[in-house]
């Protein structure tokens, strides 16, 4: 944890106007320990004065992940990302926390921070279930064309104007296999279902898929659900 810190203090230097998302997927077999220290940590003076949504989800299907939860804190801008992590090396109390009670009762598996290039909806906090698509994207800005073209096509078609649903990058602990993943949010896990089986059966997804087919491959893909905020 204190040496992602460090690294992570790098980034809040950048001047873009954008969240940042920190992921920490872990492995997990006692869920509700999770649950509790998760609880314990947010009641501490630090977690109350954190300016960031904080959450817990757990994995569907989840492909070649093999966490099976993600605690997740979404930051509304740099400064927000930056008091959170100095104000944690003051707390030995949330230290404490984290690194004895916490992580005795997970494994890490990774560790990410993350930013969107694009994306729709206005608060991706309001969705509960995410279909979340891993990708290695060698043309960026042709794919992210047709992900806009296609997805303004499918809104009204497929009922999804008020969803979200997003590009996103990991800018820290950079997973080797992927560059890009697309999220999209959904009240629940029918909904996430029956949408995404009449998109991939839609002809509009054939020809987008024809059209990207030589800049990105799908490197996994993963269901994740909000288990609870704090």
């Amino acid at each position: 944890m204190k040496k992602l810190i460090l690294s992570l203090l790098f980034f809040c230097t950048l001047s873009i106007n954008a969240q940042y998302c920190l992921f920490f997927d872990i492995k997990v077999d006692e869920p509700e320990m999770v649950v509790s220290a998760m609880n314990e940590l947010m009641n501490t003076d630090w977690g109350k004065s954190l300016e960031a949504t904080k959450s817990l989800f757990t994995y569907g299907p989840n492909g070649t992940n093999e966490a099976t939860h993600s605690i997740q804190f979404c930051f509304p801008n740099e400064v927000a990302f930056e008091n959170a992590f100095a104000s944690y090396g003051q707390s030995s109390e949330a230290q404490l926390i984290w690194e004895r009670k916490l992580q005795g009762f997970s494994e890490d598996i990774s560790q990410s921070l993350n930013t969107p290039i694009w994306y729709n909806g206005e608060d991706w906090a309001e969705d509960n279930v995410f279909m979340i698509y891993q990708m290695e994207v060698s043309n960026p800005s042709l794919y992210l064309k047709e992900f806009q073209s296609l997805s303004k096509k499918l809104e009204k078609k497929l009922g999804i104007e008020g969803n979200s649903y997003g590009i996103a990058i990991p800018i820290v602990g950079k997973n080797s296999e992927f560059t890009h993943f697309v999220w999209q949010g959904y009240p629940d896990i029918k909904t996430a279902l029956s949408i995404t089986k009449s998109m991939f059966s839609d002809p509009l997804f054939a020809e987008f898929s024809k059209k990207v087919s030589g800049s990105r491959k799908v490197i996994n893909t993963l269901m994740s659900i909000r288990v609870m905020d704090f």
